[in-house]
């Protein structure tokens, strides 16, 4: 069977279900979550940061924690959307494992969140764009969880046109690499 592009998201929730990788209850879900995140991305880009943002999903479908990237703001190489959202669902006590969570991110997470999210152990990565060819090193995360003993299943491209698109839309217009 030919496995669908990553621009056809709702192609993409299907085979996951099919395939026994998503509950047909989350697959509504995961969309919505993953709405919420272009707004966390604005909000990181308005703040000069580059457009990232990331959501935690609890197993009942509820946000948990939100974050941004916060690299240039808070004077952090390390403040990535996906470390940010590790540490502050951390202070609100979702510790690792975390055993039964969604992480949604808006684009392919680097090779230092992808050791990150295997670290914390959730159940599931959610992303829309792909890696950018920029990153140093040049590592996506199937290349970081082939080498993991325990990776979370990745459902990748929901809404990755879109995230694609904003994360273009900043990078034309200021000189912050992440």
């Amino acid at each position: 069977m030919t496995r669908p592009t990553p621009d056809d998201s709702s192609v993409l929730l299907v085979h996951a279900y099919l395939d026994g990788e998503l509950d047909p209850a989350n697959a509504l879900g995961i969309t919505q979550q993953m709405d919420t995140v272009p707004a966390l991305a604005a909000e990181a880009g308005a703040r000069g940061d580059a457009p990232f943002g990331a959501v935690l999903v609890d197993a009942a479908g509820v946000v948990v924690a939100r974050a941004s990237n916060r690299q240039v703001s808070g004077d952090d190489p390390t403040a990535h959307s996906e470390i940010e959202l590790l540490r502050v669902a951390a202070t609100l006590g979702h510790r690792v494992p975390l055993e039964g969570y969604t992480l949604v991110v808006n684009a392919e997470p680097c090779s230092m969140c992808a050791s990150a999210i295997v670290k914390a152990a959730p159940s599931m990565l959610v992303y829309g764009a792909p890696h950018e060819p920029h990153m140093d090193p040049d590592l996506g995360v199937a290349e970081v969880f082939a080498r993991a003993r325990r990776p979370p299943r990745v459902i990748a491209g929901i809404l990755a046109a879109e995230s694609a698109a904003q994360i273009a839309s900043f990078r034309k217009g200021s000189r912050v690499i992440d």
